[in-house]
């Protein structure tokens, strides 16, 4: 889901539930983005992941995730 804001930037939400196989627990993942068009060829997008009972990291509850990822279009 996502809100559009001055210049065509997205504001967004995902939620996600995942029961992986092998026995690992159920996973919950909660994530936040913004998506800022920096130009009409460049765009950043940072966004923020929590993750609750971490399926390939049994050893923690909770783990947070801080994501960048850059879009260019020539």
């Amino acid at each position: 889901m996502g809100f559009r804001f001055k210049s065509h930037d997205i504001l967004g939400i995902g939620l996600n539930w995942t029961d992986p196989a092998g026995g690992l627990r159920d996973q919950y993942t909660a994530e936040v983005f913004y998506r800022w068009n920096v130009s009409r060829e460049i765009a950043l997008t940072p966004d923020l992941q929590y993750l609750k009972n971490p399926a390939l990291n049994p050893d923690q509850d909770s783990i947070w995730v801080f994501g960048l990822r850059a879009r260019l279009a020539f």
